[in-house]
């Protein structure tokens, strides 16, 4: 019985409906309006955790924009752990099949890099290799020091990984990424 209520009252915060709940206590506000509040709650540290992890894709499409994608990100892939750092894994994948997105073929690449990065921040001993055919490290670079997005010596070969308790990005050629992948 808990765990079908638990399961119910997880479904009405990911999509509340107009149906009264009577599993909530109603003092002063109306089921509807606590489960209201729980899910505005969700969808705001959702969207907040998604645009710490994504903050340069966030910086390049804007925080509007961002925002909706964020949602319905949200809506296709709700959290499945109490952890918030393990949520976004899908996100990039998200965005490459995203309508919305295909005006900005190099935003999922983007978004990989930016999970990876953070994933080696709290994973120890982690390290990613990335291929992309934008020059990824100079579009995250963007995120702290330009407007002006450079495609030339667009190809990146990537290395993430952490020592000691910073993470290094490092640039590597094409035959040590295929060593290493």
């Amino acid at each position: 019985m808990l765990k079908q209520l638990q399961r119910q009252f997880y479904q009405d915060i990911l999509n509340p409906s107009n149906e009264a709940t009577n599993y909530l206590n109603q003092g002063n506000f109306s089921g509807n309006d606590l489960l209201q509040i729980y899910h505005n709650q969700y969808f705001v540290s959702l969207i907040e955790a998604l645009g710490k992890t994504y903050s340069c894709v966030k910086r390049l499409v804007g925080e509007d924009f961002f925002n909706r994608l964020a949602q319905e990100f949200i809506q296709a892939y709700p959290s499945k752990t109490g952890n918030i750092i393990d949520y976004g894994a899908e996100f990039e994948d998200f965005i490459r099949c995203n309508t919305h997105c295909q005006n900005l073929p190099y935003l999922g690449d983007v978004a990989k890099f930016e999970y990876c990065y953070e994933r080696c921040y709290f994973l120890l001993d982690t390290q990613f290799f990335i291929y992309s055919p934008y020059p990824i490290i100079k579009i995250w670079q963007l995120n702290e020091h330009s407007d002006i997005l450079d495609f030339s010596n667009a190809e990146s070969y990537i290395k993430i990984y952490k020592q000691g308790a910073e993470v290094i990005v490092e640039e590597i050629s094409e035959q040590e990424y295929k060593e290493k992948k």
